[in-house]
């Protein structure tokens, strides 16, 4: 994962996330595509402070309306301005057009940072692009080769609209085009040398692109400013998944803040079905990830070690696509977590009830290997699993579960899109090795056959008392 478009996809909630972003120009959504994963704590906290200068200013000037507006002009001319840098390359009229269009943009923005004070990504100035491309300083938006960038314009149009024969003609607009051809030569050859210039503004008003919609995102979503740190515990507060929380209050619900703190070894969770394990560990591996792309995140604090890669273990529905079992598409996503782990990667692995579609004897086994070779080269990995009996020497989590008493046991009146409001998701220490034992409660809610459930709450007995 080396760039943020290869992390859309790989990382859950993160391309609902990036479509919500507010981006003043489409190059703008480009720049923050090819934005690359930042492993150093230095980088990472720079671009957190020039997300957070812009915070501040969106906060506190009206004048930033002004330099987006300036912005929602700026278009991707990388193939006008590569042109530039091209041997006996001439730009066409569209080409000249943009580049004056961008030196422009560049200087009404220059005149509003002036004006409310900014202090926007550094550039060069332009100005040496305006003097050869709007000589007479009209400052229109527009380009033309008018008749001042050469005197035999004038004549050979002024001798085009008085000619009356074909063949004269004919010969004229040849020669107009010719000379044409040569103004846009020596304007093409006058700008070559700001073709790097040219490149670093486009660069940094690309950049102040981004970092608006970042801050603009982290103000409309309340984030929080992350610690990126090289060691210690992780420690998220009141942590929310966006995409989750969206869809909650769509339906008229509420979504529910999580913490967590865990450290580099593995930490297990528990919890009944439906109890949000999934959405929390999603959630951990989002949080990580804007962190690592310098953004905010979305929760009340966030401190976390920087890691080199977030690999998943996680059904997702692709794997018979693939031509593979559910448990052998698993096998290899964990041998993939295993083999970075032993070069030496520094890792978030997230992985969701692993060995659940195998056996239990085999399943408990293969989970207590993974334990223990997780344990042995200090991987930070969260662990959710339904398996009791894992020896672990981490932290242990347990959600919560079940709330509401004697509404839950009778199950009287409760409705499947009411069994959120019964849940609470927090996650509480867990020192046993044992898991939740909910399910049948949950079936019972979901209004499951009656007889089956006595049937299988009998069966369940019967294995316990052999036990």
């Amino acid at each position: 994962m080396k760039q943020f478009r290869d992390a859309l996809d790989h990382i859950k909630g993160l391309r609902y996330l990036f479509e919500e972003m507010d981006f003043s120009s489409s190059i703008g959504r480009l720049t923050l595509l090819e934005s690359e994963w930042m492993s150093d704590i230095a980088a990472i906290n720079r671009e957190l402070d020039e997300v957070a200068k812009y915070i501040d200013t969106l906060s506190h000037t009206k004048g930033m309306s002004l330099v987006e507006r300036q912005l929602e002009e700026v278009v991707n001319i990388r193939g006008s301005i590569e042109g530039l840098r091209q041997i006996g390359a001439v730009c066409s009229d569209v080409d000249l057009f943009e580049i004056k269009k961008l030196a422009l943009i560049d200087e009404k923005i220059r005149t509003i940072e002036e004006e409310y004070k900014y202090q926007l990504t550094p550039r060069p100035a332009l100005s040496g692009v305006l003097t050869v491309l709007d000589p007479k300083e009209e400052r229109l938006p527009s380009f033309y080769l008018d008749d001042d960038f050469d005197p035999k314009l004038r004549e050979l149009r002024q001798s085009i609209e008085r000619t009356t024969e074909d063949a004269e003609l004919t010969n004229l607009n040849k020669e107009l085009t010719s000379l044409e051809d040569q103004v846009r030569r020596r304007l093409s050859s006058a700008l070559s040398p700001y073709a790097d210039d040219l490149d670093r503004v486009l660069a940094a008003l690309s950049r102040d692109t981004v970092l608006i919609a970042k801050a603009r995102w982290a103000i409309k979503a309340r984030a929080c400013r992350p610690v990126p740190t090289n060691s210690g515990t992780n420690v998220i507060e009141e942590m929310i998944h966006p995409e989750v929380a969206r869809q909650l209050s769509d339906r008229g619900g509420e979504y529910q803040p999580v913490s967590i703190r865990f450290d580099d070894e593995p930490t297990l969770i528990s919890g009944a079905n439906m109890g949000g394990k999934s959405v929390l560990l999603h959630t951990v591996g989002l949080t990580q990830a804007l962190m690592q792309f310098g953004m905010y995140v979305p929760a009340k604090s966030a401190t976390l070690t920087v890691v080199d890669e977030i690999l998943y273990s996680a059904g997702d529905g692709e794997d018979m696509l693939l031509g593979l079992s559910s448990f052998g598409a698993e096998m290899l996503r964990l041998n993939q977590i295993i083999k970075a782990a032993k070069e030496g990667q520094s890792l978030l692995a997230v992985i969701d009830e692993p060995a659940r579609t195998t056996n239990p004897e085999e399943g408990y086994a293969l989970v207590s290997g993974l334990v223990k070779l997780l344990e042995r080269y200090r991987v930070k990995a969260l662990i959710t699993t339904h398996y009791s009996g894992i020896v672990s020497q981490g932290k242990r989590w347990r959600v919560k579960g079940f709330t509401g008493g004697e509404q839950i046991n009778n199950c009287d009146g409760i409705k499947v899109s009411d069994l959120g409001q019964l849940m609470d998701y927090r996650l509480v220490p867990d020192t046993h090795d044992s898991v939740p034992r909910e399910a049948f409660r949950m079936a019972r809610l979901l209004g499951v056959d009656t007889e089956f459930l006595d049937l299988s709450n009998q069966s369940f007995r019967s294995i316990r008392y052999e036990k």
